[in-house]
């Protein structure tokens, strides 16, 4: 028997993504899955493999294509990463897969976090200097 397995995985930082259902298509239809691991039967060939999140902006996040061909008995290993910044495409092939979009949400986070730290630095400095 033919299987594509198919790993879809998001990063910890981006754990919102598992409410959403990861959106497969293989050849044009709509194959049913779940976050991790999918045994999907394939007959051999080249197939066309597509995966996405439904999403608000953009309505399709992460979205990732793969050619791909099935042997003849063969079981075929693909994974599939969610991008951590929304705006970044997904990976898809062979493992591992990069983290897409790493970079620039440890940017915004550090935009984020700086003011933030800068505030609580100087919110001491006054409570240090009231007290005193």
């Amino acid at each position: 028997m033919n299987h594509l397995v198919l790993d879809l995985k998001y990063h910890w930082a981006v754990f919102g993504l598992a409410i959403f259902k990861p959106v497969v298509t293989l050849n044009g239809y709509p194959v049913p899955v779940a976050w991790g691991r999918n045994v999907i039967p394939v007959a051999p060939g080249a197939h066309h493999l597509h995966v996405h999140i439904p999403g608000i902006l953009p309505p399709q996040v992460g979205k990732a294509d793969l050619q791909v061909w099935v042997a003849q008995g063969q079981s075929l290993p693909v994974e599939y990463r969610a991008p951590v910044w929304s705006f970044s495409p997904g990976a898809l092939g062979q493992a591992p897969q990069p983290w897409n979009g790493l970079v620039y949400q440890l940017v915004l986070l550090g935009a984020l976090l700086v003011p933030l730290a800068f505030i609580l630095v100087l919110l001491g400095a006054v409570l240090v200097s009231i007290a005193n």
